[in-house]
């Protein structure tokens, strides 16, 4: 919440302002700090816009605050001494509100850990959990860094594909819009080439019909269109429809490795980092599956952990998962017998995710050429229709 104040100093002058803080009791407290008390303290209203805007944090957002934090600590600013300083720095932003909650917690005993479970953050339990290895082991600011490089993988690549999408969406947007206009407004126009005609090619028939009918019942066929995007939109919102999506895209060429490369590569360098960070191999072994979304994967993972906890090794575990690639399991084997897992996973993760870079170029440099060939298609179909009817309307007179 934000808070208007007016507060006087030792030397009794008086300050006026605003601060940020979880209740009231928090911000008298936070004037108290700074040695000053408080004369009034009244809670501003937060605007629908500005609501809205605090509880938006993004990846990036989330990026940024660990990076932050591990940078103020690992310069020797004390948790107690970092936390204000960011409060009052994303005051009135979507981090203000969060951090304020943290700082409250964190001076009233509590720990760093317990303040990343704020809901309004969003924070992967693998985060927590790699702060609260820091927290046991002293290592608080590596835990947060290395955090932080996680998440900063996982933003980058949805950047990339994101900005590598703009240009096949607009290609494909354009075209629609090309192939729905030739309906509506030129198709219906050679309508007058099939009335009382019965030499017209059936092709040529049907296209200009289904054009004719576009164009009469425009408002009826939008209202269809808007409704089946609409479905569309809800059912991927749905969690079980976009497992049974992605497990149907797994076994396409090209997108299905990809999606594997990308996961296996996910998965091993946050198993990597945790266990660098100290955290038991099975524990980090549960809170490594909580960022892979293929359920095929996700249920040998979860048999490789029930294996370990059995005495095998996690090579002997993925040795039999058929998704695993072979080639990669030297060096998990050669991390086992060496003491290096730790390090040989995240240079499983990091060679997975160069594998899974070609793969997403490749299936990227695939969408163009097929959009345009579909889209040429439709219009070639059209196109060839109506210069049929032409013809066989001048053969006919």
């Amino acid at each position: 919440m934000r808070f208007d104040y007016t507060a006087r100093d030792a030397s009794g002058q008086s300050h006026s302002g605003q601060l940020e803080a979880a209740a009231e009791a928090d911000a008298v407290a936070r004037l108290a700090a700074q040695g000053m008390t408080p004369v009034s303290l009244r809670a501003r209203a937060a605007s629908a816009p500005m609501r809205a805007k605090r509880s938006s944090i993004k990846l990036a957002d989330q990026v940024v605050l660990l990076r932050e934090l591990a940078t103020l600590l690992t310069a020797g600013v004390t948790l107690g001494d970092a936390l204000p300083s960011l409060v009052q720095a994303y005051e009135g932003q979507a981090l203000g509100a969060p951090l304020a909650q943290m700082e409250s917690l964190v001076r009233g005993g509590g720990k760093l850990s317990d303040g990343l479970r704020n809901e309004s953050l969003r924070m992967p339990v693998y985060v927590i959990a790699l702060a609260q290895a820091g927290e046991a082991s002293g290592e608080i600011a590596r835990a947060l860094q290395d955090s932080a490089e996680q998440l900063e993988l996982s933003r980058k690549a949805e950047e990339d594909m994101r900005s590598a999408l703009v240009y096949p969406s607009v290609l494909v947007g354009a075209g629609s819009l090309a192939v729905f206009f030739i309906f509506v407004g030129v198709v219906p126009r050679f309508a007058n080439l099939i009335k009382g005609s019965r030499q017209v090619p059936e092709l040529s028939r049907w296209v200009i019909e289904l054009g004719v009918y576009v164009r009469g019942h425009l408002l009826e066929v939008l209202l269809i269109l808007a409704a089946l995007l609409a479905i569309a939109v809800t059912g991927l919102s749905r969690p079980a429809t976009r497992q049974a999506l992605l497990q149907g895209l797994m076994r396409a060429p090209v997108i299905g490795p990809w999606l594997v490369q990308t996961e296996i590569g996910r998965w091993a360098t946050v198993l990597g980092s945790l266990l660098s960070n100290r955290v038991p191999i099975l524990t980090a072994m549960e809170l490594a599956q909580g960022v892979i979304r293929l359920n095929p994967l996700r249920a040998g993972l979860e048999r490789a952990t029930k294996g370990l906890q059995q005495g095998r090794s996690l090579s002997a575990g993925l040795e039999t998962q058929a998704w695993f690639p072979r080639t990669r399991l030297n060096l998990i084997r050669v991390g086992e017998r060496s003491g290096e897992l730790p390090r040989m996973l995240l240079a499983l993760g990091h060679s997975q995710r160069d594998a899974a870079a070609v793969l997403q170029r490749r299936m990227l440099g695939l969408i163009e050429p097929i959009a345009i060939l579909l889209i040429g298609a439709v219009i070639g179909v059209v196109m060839v229709a109506v210069m049929m009817a032409i013809t066989s309307f001048n053969t006919l007179t």
